[in-house]
């Protein structure tokens, strides 16, 4: 994955953004959007992407729970049983699609070369900080996901296994924990930045050599008073 992780970020990013867009508006085949998503996830295999195994047993389940909803909500309006079937197959196909996209794109991408990537493309402070801080968060965020699950099997609740309906159910249990440690980092950030003097009106130490592929750390890096 190393030459994957050497391009630079915002065109990772809006490459992403392009095939989401490709994925939802673009396409009224599903023969194509069954390619478009293969495509993407045997790229994901192929590089090697990191929490690869999580990141699928997570897209069938959301998956089949978009399908399955979406299935219901077209036969409650009156639509046919294999309409049904096919327009909701094609939104969990847009869904999958889109979320492995942007899967490649920001775990093969680095915070730090990212904020590089901002700075020479000279973005707002404002927005460059917001890029890295997500970036940046949805790894953080990822590994405590696997955390309370691990937290929850110790104290032998099974809840990511068994039946799509019943994992379901449960998804709530790891939610609501993952959304209160999200607050939780999300503060500790702040109150980081304000302890070290962060103001968005200072310039700050940049990278500057980034075109097509990020830098390399044998570079050393400009400075900018």
């Amino acid at each position: 994955m190393d030459w994957l992780s050497r391009i630079n970020p915002l065109a990772k990013l809006g490459g992403a953004a392009l095939l989401t867009a490709a994925a939802w508006l673009a396409s009224r085949s599903l023969a194509v959007e069954v390619g478009l998503a293969a495509v993407l996830l045997a790229v994901a295999v192929i590089c090697r992407i990191p929490q690869l195994k999580g990141f699928l047993a997570l897209m069938a389940l959301v998956g089949g729970i978009v399908m399955g909803s979406w299935a219901l909500s077209f036969l409650w309006h009156g639509v046919g049983l294999i309409p049904a079937l096919l327009a909701a197959s094609r939104l969990a196909l847009r869904l999958i699609s889109t979320a492995t996209a942007f899967f490649i794109a920001i775990e093969s991408t680095s915070a730090a070369a990212l904020a590089a990537a901002c700075c020479r493309c000279r973005f707002p402070n404002r927005l460059t900080l917001a890029l890295v801080l997500v970036v940046g968060l949805i790894p953080l965020l990822r590994d405590e996901f696997l955390l309370i699950g691990e937290t929850q099997r110790a104290r032998g609740l099974e809840l990511d296994r068994g039946s799509l309906w019943r994992r379901a159910l449960h998804a709530l249990a790891r939610g609501v924990p993952l959304l209160v440690q999200a607050y939780r980092m999300a503060e500790a950030i702040s109150i980081g930045l304000c302890l070290q003097g962060f103001d968005l009106r200072t310039p700050r130490t940049t990278w500057r050599r980034v075109g097509w592929l990020t830098i390399d750390n044998r570079f050393p890096m400009d400075t900018k008073d």
